[in-house]
């Protein structure tokens, strides 16, 4: 239903259907309607729209008329969508930029539709992602980071780029921006636990409290006793 709306361009009966089917899912306690649902309405829509040349314009629609609900329908029917059309799923995440306002809706972004972007085209999205990282929008720049833990998942043995990108950003002092570098670490670990203790043993030297603080989230996946090491270089300034 929410496809044959959107397909026949009537963006607001589409955000209508979309709160009317939603509004008993939404629970008790907290009023959200829970993400698992959200993304497997929007991978069925991105599924059944995929091949339609209104995809990009309607879905865009949808994102500026929508709210956390309808964004997120919309980040999941971009990842099916962006795993087959580079450029335009990039132009799109590239208008949308401005619109990040919260953690969830810019880490879902990341997980599901910049990843894909980066593992297709890695040298271009590096350095959009160095760019982004730079932005004064403390959501522009999360978005950046919380790409490198689907992407280290997926690209196991590109440690030395993420390293090298997250090398970048160890300086960061806004909370949710520290907190996504700690994450990003934490998941290069798992891959390349060799390479992150290397790379933290030099920023331990480093007199900075933001970095200290990194330090000691992104460092959790490493074995007791280098923790321990880190935690002496620290100690020393």
């Amino acid at each position: 239903m929410i496809y044959e709306e959107l397909e026949k361009g009537a963006v607001q009966s589409t955000l209508s259907l979309i709160a009317k089917e939603l509004e008993r899912e939404k629970t008790d306690k907290i009023s959200l309607t829970k993400t698992p649902l959200l993304n497997s309405i929007g991978r069925e829509l991105g599924k059944l729209s995929i091949k339609e040349d209104w995809k990009f314009e309607r879905l865009m629609e949808l994102w500026g008329r929508g709210e956390r609900d309808e964004r997120l329908i919309v980040i999941s029917a971009l990842g099916s969508i962006s795993k087959r059309e580079h450029e335009h799923s990039k132009q799109f995440v590239l208008s949308v930029l401005d619109d990040l306002s919260n953690w969830e809706i810019c880490d879902q972004l990341a997980l599901r539709v910049v990843v894909n972007l980066v593992i297709q085209n890695q040298k271009e999205m590096f350095s959009l992602l160095h760019e982004w990282a730079r932005s004064e929008n403390q959501w522009v720049k999360r978005l950046a980071i919380a790409t490198i833990p689907p992407y280290i998942r997926a690209k196991p043995t590109e440690s030395k780029i993420c390293l090298e990108f997250l090398d970048k950003v160890m300086r960061e002092d806004d909370k949710d921006v520290k907190k996504a570098v700690g994450w990003a670490l934490r998941e290069v670990t798992k891959k390349d636990p060799t390479s992150v203790f290397n790379f933290l043993s030099k920023w331990a030297k480093v007199e900075n409290k933001n970095t200290k603080w990194i330090i000691k989230e992104g460092m959790k996946k490493l074995p007791k006793k280098e923790q321990e090491e880190l935690k002496s270089l620290m100690i020393k300034w």
